[in-house]
């Protein structure tokens, strides 16, 4: 394993697979298509724009938010800078996210539940140290310190070229031992993960699973803030395996009879949800039949944070889908 670091990981894989799919994402009735290339560029977008914002090595950047193609990118373009995200669910309500932000001096917070943008207009002032506040969705703001995430995008483009040798220069010194991020358990407890641990567990879980291949699709949609929910995603960039999101759970299961993946991402829970819905309305169908159909008939593995009960592995096994537990990646925070 040559990469150390999470920036030394995606320049190289994006020098590797270049033009090759990387992700889709929906774009009202169609496809879009994301090659490495595009990827990366997105991630120097960000990046440019929170370096030209006075975002150092060192800084923290708060992230309320579903793992969606967003998401993954501004963490990544966090890590390029040798920035530490800190990780809270979508659902996640403004105290605990005013309380966090400030008790961990973040410097940026990125916000998906627009749902929150009127009350955080009027308390924006009680971020003490935040100089940003994002929002992913493309919502009117008419506020100096709260902007949308395709004004982020746009700027950081205008901005890229002549912050491309600063922001080389920033990548090539992140750290092995820099911090990347911060995750607070159920009891509160918080654990801060580095540079290198995180490259470390990518690549322990990839040998482990060297059964998935740079051709297989890879879905998933996944709201929490768990280490599991963060690095199974990073684990498609560490594998260069193909990806697509969904962008709600109410369009999971449109979206991956489209997709057809071969793995499915999900929490335990995730699971038990699914199992709900595949057992129900059968109207003569097996079970099992129901649940390769409503996970687009492709899926080989699924990747999850623990096993789900005992009647739920047991269908997903008729149905000829490995469950695979990743303990690499669902008990970082304890």
């Amino acid at each position: 394993m040559s990469e150390r670091t999470i920036p030394e990981l995606v320049i190289n894989k994006v020098k590797e697979h270049g033009t090759r799919l990387l992700f889709q994402r929906r774009d009202g009735w169609s496809w879009k298509q994301i090659t490495w290339l595009d990827f990366d560029r997105e991630v120097k977008n960000i990046a440019s724009f929170l370096l030209d914002a006075g975002f150092n090595t060192g800084d923290r950047a708060l992230i309320a938010s579903s793992n969606s193609l967003d998401a993954i990118a501004t963490e990544i373009a966090i890590f390029h800078l040798g920035g530490i995200i800190v990780p809270l669910s979508q659902n996640e309500d403004l105290d605990k996210i005013i309380e966090t932000a400030n008790s961990l001096n973040t410097k940026m917070v990125f916000i998906e539940n627009d749902a929150l943008l009127e009350e955080i207009v009027n308390r924006a002032d009680e971020f003490s140290s935040a100089g940003k506040i994002i929002f992913y969705p493309d919502v009117r703001i008419k506020h100096d310190r709260i902007i949308n995430f395709k004004l982020v995008l746009k700027s950081g483009l205008m901005k890229r070229k002549k912050l491309h040798d600063d922001l080389t220069k920033v990548s090539a010194n992140v750290s092995p031992d820099d911090i990347a991020a911060i995750f607070s358990n159920a009891e509160g407890d918080s654990k801060e993960i580095s540079q290198g641990a995180m490259v470390e567990i990518l690549s322990q879980a990839s040998k482990k699973y060297s059964q998935i291949g740079i051709e297989d699709q890879s879905f998933s949609y996944m709201t929490s803030a768990s280490p599991f929910s963060k690095f199974v995603n990073y684990l498609t960039l560490f594998m260069g395996t193909r990806a697509a999101v969904a962008e709600s759970r109410k369009d999971f299961y449109n979206d991956i009879l489209e997709v057809m993946p071969t793995i499915l991402f999900e929490t335990s829970d995730g699971l038990e949800a699914i199992y709900d819905i595949s057992t129900s309305s059968l109207n003569g169908t097996s079970s099992e039949k129901k649940l390769r159909k409503d996970l687009g008939d492709r899926i080989k593995y699924v990747f999850t944070d623990s096993m789900p009960k005992k009647e739920v592995q047991n269908l997903f096994l008729r149905a000829g889908v490995n469950l695979l537990e990743v303990p690499e990646l669902n008990h970082l925070a304890d």
